[in-house]
């Protein structure tokens, strides 16, 4: 059922590709959807009462009166900007949206808004006086998912490793917790996050790598809407709105202004709608597999160490001492009350402010083995009372010692009552591997965010990546059952 859902969607998505509103459709309705990114202080953040406050925040509330429509935001991290345009979610995008070519070639842009200087954020624990001095293995660099700059690092430091995160305040907790060693992005966006780390000894280095362009992103080929947008920001340039909107943010002029010579237009474009091209993302099969290879890995690890503290926590709350069953049931109830990602969130992000630095994968792997062993408990548990014991009086009669009954007794019943739930809860850990993207590490749903990142082929990439997923779930489910049922007696329900 999955699947023809997902093949579905595919037909649907290429028969007919989301048609972005034009201007007349957005004044008919009175709202014009702007995406921001929530999480990116000056620019845009939630304030005081859970309102949408910044730089991005309040150009887009000016463009809306200049147009006369009441403006609506939408929350858009990084990596969603350029999808959320293509789908139609959002009419325009905010949030630091540089102007490059490969953006170019799937949503149209705006005049420049603002420039992006990029630099180099770092501590006095890195020794060095020049960008060109990162070049080296021994260093990580840390960036966030969906940002230009992640291109810019490949290209022109190629050595160090890389570590990608999802929010922009990680890119600053990872450097200050020492799981990187510097940030390669615009000073300016990003230089506030160190305030909340005020024992470290920032630095910036002083020379500057480039000076990038970001302009307001707009659906491809809508150009009625990108002539207005122009307008209302152009004029909000040369009246001095938008110099006077981004002091207010940052308490400084921006660091390179945009000039009267940016202002001037580009060539209107000539594409609508979306056009798919899967080739970037056949090219890449490789990569996704290695990263199914990794997922598969974390659910294996997570599902085997998972049984045997659920083993232990089953036995402890039915034959353990009352400590022990209080224990145990404070585990079981602790883990089972909240999320997953919360708890692999403490273990990544809080151990270390108390000197306990997990690695990526195993606070991950970690995480979910915690979280499975509380769920396994009670499975496992369900199975050990399920043996009757009308069946132990009989092998007691037979004269069974200890270990046949619970080699010939216990286990033949408990393995076929519980079989088929560890069965399907090794799926759900496939499919729950995935949060470890969340916290770099380059499992399937990593692999694919950096490849629809660096292609910006969304639809494309995660089309795929969910063919595979799916793959993984039928190949496993089989395997299982096949395994069920000449090993234990397990029968299909």
């Amino acid at each position: 059922m999955m699947l023809l859902r997902l093949l579905l969607t595919l037909v649907l998505l290429w028969a007919g590709p989301v048609v972005a509103r034009d201007l007349d459709a957005i004044r008919q309705s009175g709202v014009l959807r702007v995406g921001v990114n929530p999480n990116f202080p000056p620019m845009s953040s939630y304030g005081d009462g859970g309102t949408l406050q910044g730089f991005d925040v309040n150009v887009a509330r000016e463009l809306g009166r200049r147009l006369g429509v009441r403006v609506e935001l939408v929350p858009t991290e990084a990596a969603s900007r350029v999808p959320f345009l293509v789908s139609g979610r959002i009419d325009l995008s905010l949030g630091a949206l540089t102007i490059t070519p490969e953006r170019r070639a799937l949503i149209d842009f705006s005049v420049p808004l603002h420039s992006e200087a990029m630099g180099v954020i770092t501590t006095s624990r890195l020794p060095v006086r020049d960008w060109r001095e990162l070049n080296r293995a021994d260093i990580t660099l840390v960036n966030m998912r969906g940002n230009q700059s992640v291109s810019v690092l490949a290209e022109k430091l190629p050595l160090p490793q890389r570590l990608l995160v999802d929010g922009n305040a990680d890119t600053i907790r990872a450097i200050a917790q020492g799981r990187a060693d510097a940030l390669v992005e615009n000073v300016d966006f990003f230089i506030g996050f160190t305030r909340n780390y005020p024992d470290v000894r920032w630095r910036v280095l002083p020379e500057p790598i480039f000076t990038a362009w970001c302009g307001i992103g707009l659906a491809k080929g809508n150009e009625p809407l990108r002539v207005a947008v122009d307008a209302a920001l152009t004029a909000m340039h040369r009246d001095g709105s938008v110099d006077r909107l981004w002091r207010d943010a940052y308490g400084a002029a921006m660091t390179v202004p945009v000039s009267e010579n940016q202002l001037k237009r580009t060539a209107a474009s000539t594409q609508t709608g979306y056009r798919f091209d899967w080739q970037p993302v056949i090219t890449a099969l490789p990569y996704l597999a290695g990263g199914a290879v990794i997922s598969l890995q974390i659910a294996l690890i997570a599902f085997w160490a998972g049984a045997v503290i659920g083993l232990a926590a089953a036995l402890a709350r039915l034959n353990g001492s009352p400590i022990a069953r209080r224990v145990a049931g404070s585990y079981v109830s602790a883990v089972t009350s909240t999320p997953a990602l919360v708890q692999i969130f403490l273990l990544y992000y809080a151990l270390p402010e108390i000197g306990v630095m997990l690695p990526a994968f195993v606070a991950v792997t970690l995480g979910l083995t915690l979280n499975a062993g509380a769920y396994l408990s009670d499975i496992l548990r369900g199975g050990i009372t399920s043996v009757r014991q009308s069946e132990l009086d009989a092998a007691e009669v037979l004269g069974l010692s200890r270990l046949d009954k619970l080699r010939h007794v216990m286990l033949p019943h408990i393995v076929r009552t519980v079989y088929r739930p560890l069965a399907n809860f090794f799926i759900v850990l496939v499919l729950g591997s995935s949060m470890a993207a969340l916290f770099g590490v380059e499992e399937l749903t990593g692999r694919a965010i950096n490849i629809s990142t660096a292609n910006l082929r969304t639809i494309e990439t995660f089309a795929v990546t969910g063919l595979i997923y799916i793959g993984l779930t039928l190949i496993a489910s089989a395997l299982l059952a096949l395994a069920g049922r000449y090993m234990f007696g397990v029968r299909r329900a």
